[in-house]
């Protein structure tokens, strides 16, 4: 059974790469790329996945946040002003921790993405180079420029102890790298030119100096006992703590390994030529069988595995439509496959989302519109004739009538007018006076 798995990698080129298993045959199995984003203005240094969350940091001084639930990037950070050269997510998925080289160690709380805690000399202003978070979330290591580990309490949000590794120049040289905790938390790496030293946590001392054949460059653990590192030569060189045999070196690429990550039995490794390969780790036999293999034709610079199986072992593609409620739907919804399969031009017409239209469709639509236009006119035409006709026949009986009207009233006003000056023409006789007779 393949496992579910997405391998994440960032390249020099600028661009973020994804890759998953493909099962061709029974006995082949490819490496198929699922996307590739190119966000970042300068190379990406460095990236963190934890759950479905993907951050990855740059020299173009930016933090871009994803989110493998939607495949989509969710937010850009802007809190450094220098390049990113450490991310690391904290393991109860609450703090994103990220180191530059402007000294700055910034604290920053997953969802909201708020800065909630920045160390602004966390490593006296000499850069933050290196990062690595307790599988508790509440201790936290620190590398910088001036060459002191920095043991960070996360509860108070403070530096618990320092120690000092100039005094160990001659077996870790002048910058340690390969920071990384074990599985259970009581042990943690450090690596210099020829030799890879495990610490433990309880005494804080060296319990395990490891010499190589070349130098390391990056390590994954794999059990509390159990780490594989990559070298410079090519070779990945298993180390166990339960016995101190020699570590037992594996020929993985031809150029130097620059990074690797483990997860559910899965290592995967990619060297400085861009060449990719996932190998399946046998514990109890310290073997790694190779997998698959692909070459990117990038230069990688950091590497991460993202487990699909928190989101249900489907990815986007095979996620199915839901079913129709009801046997009749369903043969209703088979029905219009089969009609839709057998004539795909009215599928498609009934699935249409833009009509394209040419400048010759477009005259020959205006030629049509005129035609019907003109058509019209002559129509119209007639019926404002008749219109202005009826109205003028009817203006015509109108001033008629007012005219008969305005005759009738002349002639009763030129009657009234004549019994008015008769009647002033006649003189009326004087009123008889009454006169008493006087006895």
């Amino acid at each position: 059974m393949l496992p579910n798995i997405e391998i994440i990698v960032g390249t020099y080129e600028e661009f973020l790469l994804g890759y998953q298993f493909k099962q061709q045959e029974a006995d082949k199995i490819q490496l198929k790329q699922t996307f590739a984003d190119k966000s970042h203005a300068g190379s990406i240094k460095c990236l963190a996945v934890q759950g479905p969350w993907i951050a990855t940091g740059g020299s173009d001084d930016r933090i871009f946040i994803y989110d493998m639930r939607s495949r989509k990037q969710s937010q850009i950070l802007l809190s450094h002003t220098g390049t990113i050269n450490a991310l690391v997510f904290s393991p109860d998925l609450t703090h994103l921790l990220s180191g530059s080289t402007d000294g700055h160690m910034i604290a920053t709380r997953v969802g909201s993405w708020s800065t909630e805690g920045d160390w602004r000399k966390a490593h006296s202003g000499s850069p933050v180079t290196h990062i690595s978070c307790h599988p508790s979330s509440k201790l936290a290591l620190s590398l910088g420029g001036d060459q002191i580990l920095h043991t960070w309490n996360l509860v108070k949000g403070r530096v618990a102890y320092k120690t000092n590794l100039k005094s160990k120049r001659s077996q870790l040289g002048s910058y340690p790298e390969c920071l990384s905790w074990s599985t259970d938390g009581n042990h943690f790496t450090l690596s210099g030119p020829l030799a890879l030293e495990v610490w433990d946590i309880k005494t804080a001392n060296v319990i395990r100096s490891v010499k190589m054949p070349s130098k390391p460059i990056c390590v994954s653990w794999l059990s509390e006992t159990e780490l594989v590192t990559g070298l410079e030569n090519g070779q990945v060189a298993w180390v166990t703590l339960q016995t101190k045999d020699e570590p037992k070196l594996v020929p993985a690429h031809a150029a130097r390994v620059k990074a690797m990550a483990y997860l559910s039995d899965t290592l995967a490794t990619v060297s400085s030529a861009g060449e990719l390969k996932l190998w399946s780790c046998d514990l109890d036999k310290q073997e790694l069988n190779i997998l698959a293999t692909s070459n990117m034709d990038c230069r990688p610079t950091c590497l991460g595995l993202l487990d699909l199986t928190q989101f249900g072992n489907k990815t986007k593609e095979d996620v199915a439509p839901t079913p129709v409620k009801g046997a009749s739907n369903n043969k209703a919804a088979n029905n219009k496959q089969n009609k839709s399969a057998e004539n795909p031009e009215s599928s498609a017409k009934a699935r249409g989302f833009v009509t394209i239209e040419y400048e010759q469709d477009l005259q020959d639509n205006k030629s049509e519109n005129r035609k019907k236009q003109d058509a019209k006119k002559p129509k119209q035409q007639k019926k404002t004739k008749a219109k202005k006709h009826d109205t003028s026949s009817e203006e015509e009986s109108n001033s008629e009538s007012e005219d008969s009207e305005v005759d009738e009233e002349s002639e009763d006003l030129s009657e009234s007018d004549g019994d008015d000056e008769f009647a002033s023409s006649k003189l009326r006789p004087p009123a008889k006076r009454k006169f008493k007779s006087k006895k």
